[in-house]
């Protein structure tokens, strides 16, 4: 139902203040406001059937307790309407949302969901709105111990600890040095505001926190006066507007919440900050140190200027172009150079960082970045570099392709950017003009007075430095054990009882079970209301020049999505690291007609992206097979074909490795990017880890992971009597790898557009060599290693896997809903609830692989003990038909997230190379929509089998395994060797 309202009227107690036409998003917006509550409610109407809502507060924390953060998960743990322990997790077994979930800012808490079934958004949204009114909180103290923090003790003799969910997922996020970094450079620039304080928590600082102030915090900030309600897509609003006045605005009067963001007074001079951060006995010291070189650049209501600085910073630091990061690597002053922008906030910030450095370095970072930035002002900065910039922002902005994220879910973040600041919401939808005036900017000296205001001449500018310590993390387990002892020594024995006491009643809290009475309050929807016909994905099987094509006919906007796949059989065994590397190097070297930094400007010219990685893909039903493929994907307007076919061409077959000085510097980025990714992605570092002890095409992956770190650093380490060796084994990879014989060429676009595409696609394909090379065979050490993975890290990730295809089970689609029992039932209790972490994992699929891991765990042995007991509780297994149909409902869900055009090319493309069919999907949907009790009792074979495997591998703290090293088959550490 369209509105048709004029402003100053009032609908259901809801004042229109504003409303306008938003072209760039096909969309008209109206703002209003609750007259009786102080509500704002902004709505973006568009036809859109993935509908989103969402209820975010401004809230400013004042310490490092976290308590911003933990009120967000305590209010989903039960409220008025709803009195369950999790009616999050009763929402997410069983529904069909494409959205759910909460997140914590620095200066905001949002609470967003989406969902393309009518009835399922209006329940979404009431359970959403009574947690944030109306939770359980306030009068549930065990909520608090929970979420936030509690003693952990059963009896008298035991030591204190700390535990609680929000406790041991700070500890993981803080013991990443990238976390680290931002809180300081935030310390470091906002020292007397909100910003200056660690929103998420420092878990030494959270159990500071009382269950008073915890209840204030929420009694204060989560009123409709201090609210920014969200609404989008294609729904009646006028239902909702009554909806949401008679439920739950009406009942609230306005206040004043205070919750004003003060403004960071200018600093005269440069703020200078040091820290230290933990890395584990097996790392080196040297060349570890982070420096950060930062300025606050003006208000984010200044979308001109935000714009303009995030040009420059993609132009000068993150292209292969950029002059400023050349001075920098350059000079050595670290391994590699990125910049980051943080606009969502009030007074933005921009950084640069290098990493892999050492702290003697700082100051000479300071005068270069002066010096070339001077420089730049002086005597112009390259238009073809700023044009490039502007045309790669420009498309990303006109694609709007968002991945699996509802559209309205970013638009709806990126309004957070003005609206939280009391400016117009709709000010970053608009970009029209915006880029027009970044091209009319290009005519002058636009670009250099921006540099000049907000940079060069600036003086609210910090360093940081941050070193690394091997001793930090003992030093600081050392303290916490200390200060709790004297806390316990401290206590009377009445007081230790009652501690205990406390610690029995969240336990028994959460060990009970939900009455039926309870369940039944969260909506719930029926079968009846999911399709039983899986998701069309269009594909034809064509051919260019003797080369399959895999065609999906989707509407694009214009924009081809080309994604081509190279078969990677013929690389030598010992030379599969190197086409790895190949994977980075690709486009940021020279070749035979440009150099890398016109290859940069000419990608970003024409193109909306290019990118190369390569992995091992497995067969439908095959988990023994291994498809090594080198996959190029690339997305440009219809128009830029031939710029793009051209310059693939060029990159695949011309691209030189002479170049012996920009191949140490990119061997030294990679190794400083993958030290990074294998810290803030431990999870992950697992998970690929414990595949590699049960397939090939595991093993074959690895080899980019834990593996690769040991090539790398060795590659970089003995780089001068490599290098002859290095730049050989590149240039072979070419004419083994991209050849037209082992070319499949995926794209999406329209039909209409497809001749155009196929012209330019031919000559691209006569330009390749044409044999394939021979194919290798691989020999990979498959086999259960069990390893240790030692880091700095203060909790852990642990996994066990499996594959019950080679124990004689089959793949069925019950294992998706038992995915979603496990992950938000049996392991969601055990693993979380109890156990403090915060979160677990599971994995059944179509090879046989079985995977169960923990996130952010402050336990190992007792997460292993739950695993193994997974086949005891499903063989218990008993629920009521109702909560059956939740979890299939759930399950559901994530088989049906929304895929936009490019993913449903890619979705197509990947299950034809898979030999996964439309058949196959329709029958593991067909056995997901019919499964029952009995079908999840009938699966506790195959879990109990596979545990029984003792296949695990686990990433964590150095002492807590080394302390459990009778568990493993041995222990290494995650950037360096096997441990003593």
């Amino acid at each position: 139902m369209k509105l048709n309202l004029k402003e100053n009227e009032i609908l259901h107690g809801f004042r229109l203040l504003k409303q306008q036409t938003v072209p760039e998003i096909d969309a008209k917006a109206y703002a209003f406001v609750h007259e009786k509550s102080g509500a704002r409610l902004f709505f973006l109407e568009n036809d859109d059937d993935n509908k989103v809502f969402s209820i975010s507060f401004r809230t400013t924390p004042a310490d490092d307790t976290g308590v911003a953060h933990i009120v967000e998960h305590s209010v989903l743990c039960g409220s008025r309407k709803y009195p369950l322990k999790e009616p999050f997790v009763e929402l997410v077994k069983g529904s069909l949302n494409t959205f759910l979930n909460a997140m914590t800012f620095p200066d905001k808490t949002m609470y967003p969901v989406a969902s393309r079934n009518d009835k399922d958004f209006q329940n979404l949204m009431d359970v959403y709105l009574d947690a944030v009114f109306y939770p359980s909180m306030k009068e549930t103290p065990e909520i608090f111990q929970q979420e936030g923090w509690h003693y952990e003790i059963d009896n008298a003799e035991e030591p204190l600890r700390y535990s609680g969910v929000v406790y041991n997922e700070m500890k993981g996020a803080l013991s990443s040095p990238d976390d680290v970094l931002e809180n300081k450079i935030m310390l470091s620039l906002y020292p007397d505001t909100t910003y200056g304080f660690e929103s998420g928590g420092d878990p030494d600082a959270i159990p500071t926190l009382t269950y008073e102030d915890f209840c204030a915090f929420h009694s204060r900030y989560y009123h409709p006066s201090n609210s920014y309600i969200y609404l989008y897509g294609a729904m009646d609003i006028e239902e909702k507007l009554a909806y949401l006045d008679r439920e739950y605005l009406a009942a609230f009067d306005r206040i004043e919440p205070h919750s004003e963001i003060a403004l960071q007074q200018p600093f005269r001079e440069m703020a200078c900050k040091e820290g230290l951060y933990s890395i584990s006995e097996g790392e080196k010291e040297s060349e570890k140190t982070f420096l950060a070189l930062n300025w606050l650049v003006g208000e984010a209501d200044d979308a001109e200027a935000m714009l303009a600085l995030e040009i420059l910073q993609h132009a000068l630091l993150q292209t292969e172009a950029a002059p400023l990061k050349k001075v920098l690597m350059d000079a050595k002053i670290g391994k590699d150079v990125s910049a980051s922008f943080e606009d969502a906030l009030r007074q933005p910030y921009l950084s640069i960082i290098v990493t892999n450095s050492e702290a003697e370095r700082a100051e000479e970072l300071c005068r270069l970045t002066e010096e070339a930035m001077r420089d730049l002002i002086e005597n112009g900065i390259d238009k073809t570099l700023l044009e490039a910039s502007i045309n790669r922002l420009e498309f990303k902005a006109r694609e709007a392709d968002f991945g699996t994220f509802p559209k309205g879910l970013v638009y709806n973040i990126k309004i957070m950017n003005s609206w939280l600041y009391d400016a117009d919401p709709a000010l970053y939808l608009y970009y029209e003009e915006l880029f027009q005036k970044m091209r009319e900017g290009l005519k002058g000296r636009y670009f250099e007075a921006v540099l000049e205001k907000y940079l060069v001449k600036n003086a609210h500018r910090s360093l940081v430095v941050l070193k690394p310590s091997k001793t930090l993390s003992s030093e600081r387990e050392a303290a916490l054990a200390e200060a709790l002892e004297k806390k316990k020594q401290a206590l009377t024995h009445e007081e230790i009882e009652h501690i205990i006491e406390m610690n029995k009643r969240l336990k028994e809290r959460q060990e009970s079970s939900e009455t039926a009475e309870a369940l039944a309050t969260i909506p719930l929807l029926e079968l009846s209301d999911i399709r039983r016909e899986v998701e069309k994905l269009p594909l034809t099987e064509r051919e260019i020049e003797g080369c399959k094509v895999l065609h999906s006919d989707i509407f694009t906007n214009k924009i081809a999505y080309v994604n081509l796949y190279f078969d990677a059989q013929g690389v030598l065994q010992e030379h599969i690291q190197y086409l790895f590397l190949l994977t980075d190097l690709l486009g940021a070297v020279d070749t035979e007609s440009h150099t890398y930094a016109e290859l940069s400007n000419l990608s970003n010219l024409h193109t909306g992206g290019i990118s190369y990685e390569n992995s091992a893909a497995v067969r439908n039903g095959e988990p023994d097979s291994c498809m090594p493929m080198f996959r190029v994907r690339a997305r440009a307007f219809g128009r830029n074909l031939p710029e793009l076919f051209s310059l693939l061409a060029e990159v695949l077959t011309e691209s030189k490795f002479t170049d012996k000085k920009r191949l140490e510097e990119l061997c030294g980025q990679c190794r400083a990017i993958l030290e990074a990714r294998v810290m803030s992605a431990s999870q992950r570092s697992m998970a690929v880890r414990i595949a590699s002890y049960l397939s090939p095409a595991g093993a074959y992956n690895e080899q980019a992971m834990l593996s690769y770190y040991g090539f790398l650093a060795d590659l970089t380490d003995h780089f001068e009597e490599r290098f002859e060796e290095l730049s050989e084994t590149l240039a072979s990879l070419l004419p083994i790898v991209f050849t037209k014989g082992g070319l499949t060429v995926g794209v999406t676009l329209s039909e209409a557009e497809y001749s155009s595409f196929a012209e330019k696609a031919a000559e691209f394909c006569r330009r390749l060599p044409q044999a394939k090379a021979e194919p290798q065979v691989y020999h990979f050490d498959v086999r259960a290693k069990n390893e240790g993975i030692l880091s700095s890290s203060r909790v852990q990730y642990v996994g066990k896997a499996a594959n019950f295809l080679r124990l004689g089970f089959s793949y069925t689609g019950s294992m998706s809903v038992l995915e979603t029992i496990l992950r938000y039932d049996y392991f969601w209790t055990k693993i979380r609830v109890q156990g403090g972490a915060y979160g677990a994992f599971t994995q059944f699929n179509r090879i046989g692989f079985l995977f169960f891991g923990s996130y952010r765990d402050p336990n190992l042995r007792e997460t292993l003990e739950v695993f193994d007991k997974t086949a005891d509780y499903l063989r218990g297994f008993d629920v009521s038909d109702r909560e059956m149909v939740k979890f299939i409902i759930g399950t559901i869900s994530t088989v049906d997230a929304p895929l936009t055009p490019q993913l449903k090319g890619l979705a197509a493309q990947d299950g034809f190379l898979r030999h996964v069919t439309e058949v196959d999907r329709q029958k593991s949907r067909d056995e997901i929509l019919a499964t029952r009790q009995a079908d999840i009792r009938a699966l506790a074979d195959v879990v109990d089998a596979c545990m029984k495997e003792n296949v695990l591998c686990v990433f964590g703290n150095e002492e807590k395994l080394k302390e459990n090293a009778g568990l493993f088959g041995g222990l290494l550490h995650a950037l360096g060797s096997a441990a003593d």
